[in-house]
């Protein structure tokens, strides 16, 4: 197979479908029916059958597209040393490296078992990571694939369907924000449907590469990481609880029943180790993904750098603002000055018309000249004539005098 690595451009013509759910819900199965590989292994039992995230590429026979089925471990992994923190950090690490890749999920599938009498604890962690993973904006790419139909009276099944969309407790809020519905019969032509549909939806990123990538949160500070935190505490808290009550239990044993006093002790020892189970997990979801620290630094480094560019480019706007400036009172102060000397001069030429006595005749003359849009030839003879006149004038007024 060849491994070179691929354009944006062609990883956004793949279609990615992340798979999700508890185990023993159906997503092996439906992965076999897609792909027409019968190698793949079918989790129907509660054991669970994925180790690790696991993609599964294949190209559809009927639309020719090239598609990405994402299988994921399940939130109730029912192997020892398997936390879902460890789920949890796995999950958000192939997001966060699809992210990287500028490759967005075309669709998320939420698988869930009809032939559950009940919706339990740990279904509800499971759907409440699986929504923080994705965040609101995202729920419009969801399906939540109901399985398991033969092995529930229809009539039972429907109106179990219809508490799980509309109670807020359940899958309320995904469909309220565009979630669909759809249900997997085991045929090859229920899945087809759903492949179909995610076919429809536009590629999307999902709100944990938001909140690590843009935002800079630690996985712990994530919602998913939050909702994670939050159980956390909750076992903490109820196993400490029935520890004290456990402890003040064998404090009321009798000295002679030893058979009691070393059941007790078993079960204490028991109720101790997961005590330390879920405190292990708490520093696990504290301490993060693996590269969590080099991420963080890497985003601080890139803030600084946009920050001093900023502030550069500030800098040089201050400095254009002021040489604008600068050249602006510069051709104002050349501006006075210039209307300075126009009036110093005029004032000159009236002092020195003074001075030589100038007659109206040679005044009209001097004005006749000062005349730039009037031809000397028409306006000295004109100003002459007038100035003429009022020198004859100015005579006989002396002469009379």
């Amino acid at each position: 197979m060849e491994n070179r690595s691929k354009s944006p451009e062609e990883q956004q013509d793949e279609v990615v479908i992340a798979l999700m759910g508890n185990t023993g819900t159906g997503k092996s199965s439906f992965i076999q029916l897609l792909t027409g590989d019968k190698n793949a292994r079918v989790g129907d039992t509660l054991d669970s059958e994925t180790d690790d995230v696991v993609k599964i590429a294949f190209t559809d026979p009927v639309s020719g597209r090239k598609v990405v089925l994402v299988d994921t471990p399940g939130f109730d992994d029912s192997r020892d040393g398997r936390t879902d923190t460890e789920i949890l950090r796995k999950i958000s690490e192939f997001m966060l490296s699809e992210y990287d890749q500028h490759r967005k999920l075309n669709g998320a599938i939420f698988f869930h078992r009809m032939s559950d009498p009940r919706f339990g604890g740990q279904s509800r962690r499971a759907l409440r990571i699986f929504r923080e993973l994705c965040g609101a904006a995202t729920f419009k790419n969801v399906v939540v694939l109901t399985t398991f139909w033969d092995r529930v009276n229809e009539q039972e099944g429907v109106a179990r369907e219809e508490e799980l969309k509309s109670n807020s407790n359940f899958f309320k809020d995904l469909v309220d924000g565009g979630a669909r519905f759809m249900r997997h019969s085991r045929e090859n032509s229920a899945a087809r449907q759903v492949l179909d549909h995610i076919f429809t939806l536009s590629p999307t990123n999902v709100q944990i590469q938001q909140e690590i990538r843009v935002e800079g949160k630690s996985l712990e500070e994530t919602a998913a990481g939050a909702a994670q935190r939050e159980e956390i505490n909750r076992m903490i808290a109820k196993h400490k609880k029935e520890m004290e009550d456990l402890n003040a239990e064998i404090a009321t044993v009798k000295k002679g029943n030893e058979a009691l006093k070393r059941e007790l002790d078993e079960e204490r020892a028991e109720l101790r180790k997961k005590l330390l189970k879920w405190e292990d997990e708490k520093v696990d979801l504290k301490k993060g993904l693996d590269n969590e620290s080099d991420l963080r630094k890497r985003l601080e480094d890139e803030i600084a750098l946009q920050r001093e560019t900023y502030e550069k480019a500030q800098q040089e706007l201050r400095a254009e603002l002021e040489k604008s400036k600068k050249e602006q009172n510069e051709a104002l102060m050349m501006e006075v000055k210039r209307k300075a000397r126009e009036a110093e001069r005029a004032k000159r030429d009236a002092e020195n018309a003074l001075e030589r006595r100038m007659s109206f005749k040679e005044m009209g003359q001097e004005i006749a000249r000062g005349m730039p849009l009037v031809p000397t030839a028409l306006a000295k003879p004109v100003f002459g004539t007038i100035g003429r006149g009022l020198d004859i004038f100015d005579r006989r007024k002396r002469s009379t005098k």
